[in-house]
């Protein structure tokens, strides 16, 4: 699957030591759309043509998602540290000309998205969080309920080959499982993009490197996150949105990102963790509000 939207360019560029596969389309200020786990770019669909009215967007796979490149863990999880994919991101950003930029992230994007801001603070204007805080304070929060609630976290963690071992065995169970109990009630995903999380999803490459994504939050994206505690913070105005059936509705989010940045806002919206597919239309609208102040 080529994992296409409607009105946007196809395009394969260089990152950090790896090829990131993208979409580029749209008009205005430009604007970077990083998705999550365990999806693809294609989470963005419903809400790109209502963003490409005002925006020139760049839309990629993360490093080891999708149909981007997907190289092996390294014993100390560098390569798939939101350091080294924020790097991924500035490197194809300026490759299309964009040397100062938005950006607005969903789950692990948005790890991707705030390390932007923090390692990159000339780069980044602006940036949207959803449906997270950070990595740092999921980490300091850990007890009983996010152990069940956050259990991936701790699974994927674990030392390869476990977790890929398990999922392997099915995989296609796993990611509809994964979207159904992370969805607000009654939400029913597009049927294109499953279609396209199963089949990127499918590939042992990216078992691994999304194991390997969550093995770096547990070591060296922790580390730097504690390194910046309290003395490096996120200049850029940044917006937060969560859903209301999410988890992390009960992580107080604009409370905890005040003490990451400088200039917060933000609100919940309708549905669950997926914010992009279950409240398109909202979302899109603050991100028009928020990026035009």
């Amino acid at each position: 699957m080529e994992g296409l939207i409607a009105g946007f360019e196809r395009r394969r560029l260089a990152g950090k030591g790896v090829e990131i596969d993208l979409l580029i389309g749209g008009n205005g200020p430009p604007l970077l759309l990083l998705h999550g786990f365990p999806q693809t770019r294609m989470i963005w669909k419903a809400m790109a043509p209502l963003l490409s009215r005002q925006f020139s967007l760049v839309i990629p796979d993360l490093r080891g998602y999708g149909r981007s490149e997907k190289p092996a863990g390294d014993p100390a999880h560098e390569r798939y540290s939101k350091r080294q994919m924020a790097l991924d991101q500035i490197k194809v950003m300026r490759a299309l000309g964009h040397g100062r930029f938005a950006v607005a992230g969903h789950d692990r994007g948005a790890r991707v998205a705030y390390r932007l801001a923090l390692d990159h603070p000339d780069a980044i204007e602006r940036i949207a969080v959803l449906d997270i805080v950070p990595t740092a304070e999921m980490w300091r929060g850990a007890d009983a309920h996010s152990a069940m609630k956050a259990y991936h976290w701790y699974m994927l963690a674990q030392p390869h080959p476990l977790p890929e071992t398990l999922i392997a065995a099915n995989t296609e169970f796993f990611v509809r499982w994964t979207l159904a109990s992370w969805a607000g009630e009654n939400f029913s995903f597009d049927a294109e993009c499953v279609a396209d999380y199963i089949a990127c999803f499918s590939d042992p490459a990216s078992i691994h490197a999304s194991c390997e994504d969550y093995r770096a939050g547990w070591t060296i994206d922790r580390e730097h996150d504690e390194a910046d505690r309290g003395k490096n913070v996120i200049k850029a105005p940044l917006l937060a949105l969560w859903g209301q059936q999410s988890s992390f509705a009960s992580r107080n989010p604009i409370e905890t990102w005040k003490n990451w940045a400088l200039n917060v806002q933000g609100h919940a919206v309708e549905g669950g963790h997926f914010v992009p597919e279950e409240a398109p239309q909202a979302a899109a609208a603050a991100l028009v509000k928020f990026l035009g102040e």
